[in-house]
């Protein structure tokens, strides 16, 4: 009876790793785990891993071209093909292609293909299919020492210090000197108080302009968060420093410090 009755448990425990063996098998590997992606020539580079499902490419393989290696380009810059990247401070870039077997390209995969960049930040991905090339934010996802995220077609994946700016705020009314005001619009003087000890801090990604009015030429976007010296300041507008120049940013979206009036 006690024999039989061991039997039984060795059999129900049997029963119990048979049943959570498919299970574990359904777990998601770890990044760090995943194949190292290899170039042409079968070389690797620890900044880039990838999980490809049987079948992406038929009669062929994918690859990896290293462009960026914790922020050092491996290439010129031009290469990457967008401008608007290069500001958001890119730490790892990759193309990512596939070649069948009699040398062709292959732009579009039968499958997902999930790629892991070494490091933390924001994913980017550039598709090759379309030119020029649209900049794309990926779903990032964190996964121990690497940022995965999943792309179908050959492109560009790049992992960034920082994501997408928030779109220029709109600026608020302003007419020219000697021009007949909108019934509420406010007038921008000709003279204002010069700064010794000012500067500001932008709220959002805004325009900065040749003269401090909305119909004056763009000179460039002072990027979210960035903080710069005010010479000027008039009601509604700040006159900062940029590069070797002065321009003038609608004070609706900046946070001054210091001597910066009133």
């Amino acid at each position: 009876m006690k024999r039989t009755t061991a039997l039984l448990i060795m059999l129900a425990g049997l029963a119990l790793i048979a049943l959570a063996a498919p299970l574990a098998a359904q777990a998601p590997t770890p990044s760090r785990n995943l194949p190292l992606c290899a170039d042409l020539t079968g070389q690797t580079n620890p900044i880039a891993r990838y999980d490809i499902p049987f079948g992406t490419v038929s009669s062929g393989g994918v690859y990896c071209r290293f462009l960026v290696q914790n922020g050092n380009f491996l290439v010129n810059a031009a290469e990457i093909g967008n401008p608007d990247v290069l500001g958001l401070g890119i730490n790892q870039a990759v193309d990512v292609f596939a070649i069948l077997g009699n040398g062709a390209h292959v732009t579009v995969f039968n499958n997902d293909i999930k790629i892991c960049l070494q490091g933390g930040g924001s994913l980017f991905f550039l598709d090759a299919n379309q030119s020029p090339r649209p900049l794309v934010q990926l779903t990032a996802i964190s996964d121990g020492d690497y940022t995965c995220g999943v792309i179908k077609t050959a492109g560009t994946v790049l992992l960034t210090s920082a994501g997408l700016p928030q779109p220029a705020a709109p600026e608020p009314a302003v007419t020219l000197a000697g021009a007949t005001p909108a019934p509420g619009a406010a007038v921008a003087p000709a003279t204002g108080g010069a700064l010794t000890n000012c500067r500001v801090t932008i709220k959002r990604t805004v325009r900065l302009r040749e003269e401090p009015n909305t119909t004056s030429a763009i000179i460039t976007r002072l990027p979210y968060n960035t903080t710069w010296t005010a010479t000027e300041r008039i009601p509604g507008w700040f006159r900062v420093i940029y590069q070797n120049r002065q321009g003038w940013v609608s004070a609706d979206f900046v946070n001054p410090s210091g001597a910066c009036g009133q």
